[in-house]
């Protein structure tokens, strides 16, 4: 069963998305040394990461592990 095309694009999408929450994080987690005020929004930025975590671990599909011997055809594994 394929992926419909629009669900790789959401796909794509919620990484990014987890990817900027996480350069957030570590933004305000700098800014939270000096500002005890923050603290709580570094609770919500966790719980938000968790979350989206969670949901692409259940959208994208899990990777095969692939292992190079002595006689791997290097061109198929980087297609």
């Amino acid at each position: 069963m394929s992926t419909p095309f629009w669900g790789n694009i959401d796909s794509r999408r919620l990484a990014r998305a987890y990817v900027a929450l996480a350069f957030a994080q570590d933004v305000a987690k700098g800014y939270a040394k000096d500002h005890a005020s923050l603290h709580p929004l570094l609770s919500a930025l966790d719980m938000s990461a968790k979350l989206i975590e969670e949901i692409l671990e259940d959208v994208l599909p899990e990777e095969e592990e692939v292992f190079a011997t002595d006689d791997t055809d290097y061109t198929e594994l980087s297609m």
